[in-house]
């Protein structure tokens, strides 16, 4: 692998996080909480050697499948489908005199994922702010991650979104609010 290959976190290396797996000690943790897909190998490296582990915990990193080069992962990404091409020259079908243009289909609607259980919904939040914040975000990830009941998480929402709006952005605090916070449990 290229020393400017970007490494990313796997849903292996997420659900490591999150779980908190036994195998995936406070060195290598440390690491993974980095590994955020705009970090070189070179730079990674860099920031390995100064925790003690040089390349070799990026190497256990990439051995356990917790990261991998993007490119290792498309083939089983879901994949956004690309604009379907558009016609190139040449004759256009034009539509017959006296017929109704057929109109365009409506927008699908928006899938609604039902709410889920207290302890999936926390390990969302775990890993949103894990992969969002980083190392920075820690803290907050450990107070969520004591969070007993839906209620208890919902009161950390204002300080997620607080977290989130300055370690990366409003956008970031849009995106939580649409993809995570309506499927946390409301009781």
């Amino acid at each position: 692998m290229e020393k400017n290959t970007l490494l990313v976190k796997t849903d292996k290396g997420r659900d490591a996080l999150a779980r908190r797996v036994p195998e995936l000690g406070p060195r290598l943790r440390s690491v993974l909480i980095m590994v955020d897909g705009q970090r070189s190998r070179a730079e990674l490296d860099q920031l390995c050697a100064g925790l003690g582990g040089g390349a070799d915990l990026l190497e256990q990193l990439l051995a356990h499948g917790w990261i991998a080069a993007p490119e290792q992962l498309a083939p089983f990404r879901d994949t956004v489908p690309l604009k379907e091409a558009q016609p190139q020259g040449g004759p256009q079908p034009v539509p017959a005199a006296g017929s109704v243009p057929v109109a365009e289909a409506a927008p699908p609607a928006p899938v609604v994922s039902p709410p889920l259980s207290f302890v999936d919904a926390r390990r969302l939040v775990v890993r949103f702010i894990n992969d969002q914040v980083g190392p920075p975000g820690e803290a907050l990830a450990i107070r969520v991650e004591a969070c007993k009941t839906a209620v208890e998480l919902r009161t950390q929402l204002p300080r997620i979104r607080d977290a989130l709006k300055n370690h990366r952005s409003a956008a970031t605090v849009q995106r939580f609010d649409a993809d995570v916070v309506p499927r946390l449990p409301t009781h």
